[in-house]
């Protein structure tokens, strides 16, 4: 018997049209909601990534995309978390 292994999901942030940032999943065309302020999006991010077993997050700036950025002490998707 194959053992596949299955990739982690990949929760992206980008910048979006007129200025919104968009949550979406890689591997996704639309996405699956956009928001006025950054933060907004981080938070439904990390929201959205408790319900997706090991998910990363990623944010998506000039340089490409890099991890959702975690307080010291802290994991997204844990109390403590702060955005």
């Amino acid at each position: 018997m194959e053992y596949k292994q299955q990739e982690r999901p990949v929760i992206c942030i980008s910048p979006g049209l007129n200025g919104r940032w968009d949550v979406s999943e890689k591997g996704q065309e639309v996405p699956h909601a956009s928001f006025e302020h950054k933060e907004d999006a981080y938070a439904y991010a990390t929201e959205l990534s408790k319900s997706k077993e090991r998910a990363t997050i990623l944010v998506e700036d000039d340089e490409g995309f890099s991890p959702l950025p975690v307080p010291d002490g802290a994991t997204a998707g844990q109390p403590g978390h702060r955005l």
